[in-house]
């Protein structure tokens, strides 16, 4: 009876801290992924669409501020052909983009309208100016979080300007209200244009990620059981 009662109590004790052993490490885990999200990185959207285009031989088409084109490095080149600009007389307009998931928001990367050179003003004066934007995670509901202004572009290679952003979004609104022109004489149809829009965040974990994450916890526990019953066996 006293070697029995020794054998059980020292299952009794390895159960106990396999269990502990377990449990631990799932929490460990379980905090390493809450406790550390992904690294900041470069979006590039998905989709854009726009509430107004100019349709010239399809060159001002939304995609055009996603797709890359113009890009030399992180410059933008001045060719009207890689860019958007809203339909002629139309100088303001809503930008909507799909991050294709769910992410967490640090910054906005614009690149200004550029098409043009400085002695020719009414080109480069379409370049967008005063805008708000506004995030959602669902393309129903849409919340503000910024409201400022962009620099004229150049007619040269042209850098971005960066904006800091905070939220989570998959779906992000840019509501331009108006453009660089001062005097409508000078351009009688004035429009508003972009040259290329990217954002900076880290993904936010899919329900499918927190699944596995439980069904891992699950296995954790089945595995207890199995030992639990097999060293039970093993005791008797």
């Amino acid at each position: 009876m006293g070697l029995r009662h020794v054998s059980r109590q020292s299952f009794n004790q390895r159960e106990t801290m396999m269990t502990k052993a377990l449990i631990f490490s799932a929490l460990a885990a379980a905090a390493v992924a809450l406790a550390s999200p992904a690294a900041a990185a470069t979006i590039t959207p998905v989709g854009a669409q726009a509430t107004s285009t100019f349709t010239h031989y399809n060159q001002y088409k939304a995609e055009n501020l996603i797709n890359g084109s113009g890009m030399v490095g992180d410059l933008h080149d001045a060719g009207y052909a890689n860019m958007w600009m809203t339909d002629l007389g139309v100088d303001a307009a809503t930008l909507t983009f799909d991050l294709g998931g769910l992410y967490k928001l640090e910054g906005l990367k614009v690149w200004n309208y550029n098409f043009g050179v400085q002695e020719y003003a009414s080109t480069l004066d379409r370049a967008a100016n005063a805008f708000t934007l506004a995030i959602s995670t669902d393309g129903v509901t849409y919340t503000d979080i910024l409201a400022d202004t962009f620099a004229r572009g150049t007619g040269q290679l042209l850098a971005s300007e960066t904006f800091g952003l905070s939220g989570a979004a998959r779906f992000v609104r840019l509501n331009l209200t108006g453009n660089h022109q001062s005097d409508p004489a000078t351009y009688g149809y004035s429009p508003v244009g972009l040259s290329e829009v990217r954002f900076e965040g880290s993904a936010v974990p899919e329900p499918a990620t927190w699944a596995m994450m439980i069904i891992g916890f699950g296995a954790a526990g089945s595995m207890i059981r199995t030992a639990r019953r097999q060293n039970a066996f093993s005791a008797a």
